[in-house]
């Protein structure tokens, strides 16, 4: 059974961090004194430049945002996606949840919904959370939103019903009391869940889930139209639990949801975010959305006032182009050397503007742990051994990037109080064929085809369960791909010096994601990609052994190992704002991961936005992304 992602834990992780430039004791980076976490300003015409002019006080204008990741025809927040950019869309129109990260990337009750929050710990270990809504917030269509919207969300998504629809439940309610029983059907009341009136609910979280880094989390719920998704239900509270009454079933979400013109998941006709779905185009990838007039902001209460956002699917080779053209008008989280140059002269010659800061998360040759011989971690370590990760974060970015050896971006303040700590602690697997030939004699891989000792070339094989089998490694990746092209270059004969056959195939993206979650016709050994994740975040359920973690996208490497899972687990329990306690245990996890190696962290980049002179405003940091920004900027024809 595949998991969606849990809308608490897509919140979690991203802190108020401190930023400073990359020295140059860190081969392949640049020093760049502008890279910066500079926040978005407490007003929107705060520091406006007065050639700019003022921010408009009614929405006008166009903004073209050009996207490499395809967008998918998916627009309700609850599926679960492989795309930045479909996740990022979703912040655009759906909104009003009641816990939000601010700029700086703390966590808060949202103002601008929540009128008032209580907590209490109870006797039995759990935590009541009990939330009242603001009155008047309302739908995109004029219709009031109340407490009724919220828990009809934790009921929808958490049920039976939902999980028909989407063959996998999503896990908005996974760590509430009475979860596993409804979702069972086992019961028409979730326990965990009440109506206390017209505009409060209440969750109660369960005690094996406590404590939590982040439990302020657990407070968070997000509305759905029930007046369009479940037309003619209502929802209802007793001692038991909340409830759906009505004809609640898998066929009319079936209907209301996944119909392919009039469904909720492809025309979200009903919305309470910043911007209303206005379109789709599926040959060219392209949505567009338009300004809600019924918006009341944001946490700071800030409302758009660009009045159309286009989101464009660009190819990376021409993305440039595409913006000195004026095809688009932004270009968000460039990297890689040519695309930064590229951008950097227009900068130069006044066609555009830029804005950089640094990445939380990497590039990385992530490995299916799940899949021989990937399952090995002398294999896994062999192939990191085969790659001079120094040279490539210089080819790749032009030095607008650094290796890191583990599971932590340059934007971290963890990262940034640890330089030291890392260069003696965790292992930098600098190119070495010795090694690599070392770690896979270790592991068996000693023999010919025939069975004979291994010679000293071609494809070492290995005994296993009394068959020979070879060291072929099954790599995905994706055509025009910048850093799949560098890798063809540098990894392929260092492998096969080592004994290892690297054996590529080229797919479109969403077949090398059905790959990575084993819902597709292959499953193969490695696959380059990239990783975010917010700051200081606590990683537990990623590598979590539980199989309720281990599907779904969330252990996306398939690893099943107690250690790693133990040193993740390590620090969920800490406490949100203990950083003396946190930072040991972080080192531990991310020196376990260095030893396991799941990835083979390839850098960790600055990042650029470019973008056309005629966006104003425009101020994205590594924990307010564009999807955030936008609400401040505007645009001068």
């Amino acid at each position: 059974m595949k998991l969606k992602k849990l809308l608490s834990l897509l919140l979690a992780g991203a802190m108020a961090f401190s930023v400073a430039a990359c020295t140059q004791n860190e081969e392949g980076v640049t020093n760049n004194p502008e890279a910066s976490s500079a926040a978005v300003s407490d007003t929107a015409d705060e520091g406006t430049d007065a050639e700019d002019g003022a921010r408009p006080t009614e929405p006008t204008g166009q903004l073209v945002i050009g996207t490499i990741t395809d967008l998918e025809s998916d627009f309700y927040d609850t599926s679960f996606n492989n795309s930045a950019t479909n996740y990022k869309l979703y912040d655009l129109l759906h909104g009003y949840g009641t816990v939000v990260s601010d700029k700086e990337g703390a966590y808060v009750y949202d103002p601008t919904v929540v009128k008032s929050h209580e907590e209490v710990e109870n006797e039995d270990g759990t935590k009541t959370y009990t939330v009242t809504i603001n009155d008047g917030l309302v739908w995109s269509d004029g219709t009031p939103i109340t407490a009724k919207d919220y828990v009809f969300q934790l009921l929808l998504e958490s049920s039976p019903e939902m999980n028909q629809v989407d063959g996998y439940p999503s896990q908005a309610g996974y760590p509430l009391v009475g979860y596993d029983a409804y979702l069972a059907g086992e019961t028409e009341n979730f326990a965990g869940v009440h109506l206390v009136d017209e505009m409060t609910y209440s969750v109660t979280v369960k005690a094996e889930e406590l404590p939590y880094h982040y439990d302020i989390t657990y407070a968070l719920a997000m509305p759905r139209p029930m007046h369009v998704i479940a037309p003619g239900c209502d929802v209802v509270d007793s001692a038991e639990g909340a409830s759906i009454t009505g004809e609640f079933t898998a066929d009319l979400l079936l209907k209301t949801i996944n119909d392919p013109e009039t469904g909720y998941r492809y025309n979200p006709s009903v919305v309470c975010g910043p911007y209303l779905f206005e379109s789709y185009d599926t040959a060219s990838r392209q949505g567009t959305i338009v300004v809600n007039p019924n918006y009341a902001g944001d946490y700071r209460g800030v409302k758009p006032v660009i009045e159309k956002i286009v989101i464009k699917t660009v190819k990376s080779d021409t993305m440039i182009n595409e913006l000195a053209s004026g095809s688009v008008d932004l270009l968000f989280q460039c990297g890689g050397s040519d695309t930064i140059e590229g951008g950097l002269d227009l900068v130069d010659e006044g066609k555009a503007e830029n804005l950089t800061y640094f990445r939380n998360g990497y590039g990385k040759i992530q490995f299916d742990c799940s899949q021989f011989p990937t399952d090995s971690q002398n294999v896994r370590q062999a192939i990191a051994y085969c790659l001079d990760r120094n040279e490539f974060a210089r080819q790749y970015s032009g030095g607008y990037a650094a290796v890191v050896h583990s599971y932590y971006g340059l934007a971290q303040w963890e990262y940034q109080e640890s330089k030291t700590w890392i260069d003696e602690n965790l292992e930098t697997y600098e190119k070495n064929i010795d090694k690599a030939k070392e770690l896979l004699e270790a592991d068996g891989w000693n023999k010919n085809a025939d069975g004979s000792a291994y010679s000293g070339t071609g494809t070492r094989y290995k005994e296993v369960d009394g068959e020979l089998k070879p060291l072929v490694i099954e790599w995905a990746n994706t055509d025009g791909n910048p850093v799949s092209e560098l890798l063809a270059t540098m990894l392929p004969e260092a492998m096969s010096e080592a004994g290892m056959e690297l054996k590529a195939t080229t797919m479109d993206f969403p077949t090398l994601l059905a790959g990575i979650d084993h819902t597709g016709d292959k499953i193969y050994n490695m696959y380059n990609l990239a990783t975010g994740f917010a700051l200081a975040s606590s990683p537990w359920y990623y590598y979590s052994t539980d199989p309720v973690w281990m599907q779904g996208g969330y252990n996306s490497n398939w690893i099943s190992d107690t250690e790693l899972e133990a040193a993740a687990y390590a620090l969920k329990p800490i406490a949100y704002d203990d950083n003396e306690s946190w930072l040991p245990a972080w080192q531990n996890f991310i020196k376990v991961w260095n030893e396991k190696m799941p990835d083979v962290p390839l850098y960790s980049d600055e990042y650029y936005d470019f973008y056309s002179p005629k966006l104003k405003g425009w101020e994205s940091t590594s924990v307010w992304e564009w999807s955030r920004a936008v609400l401040d900027a505007w645009v001068v024809e």
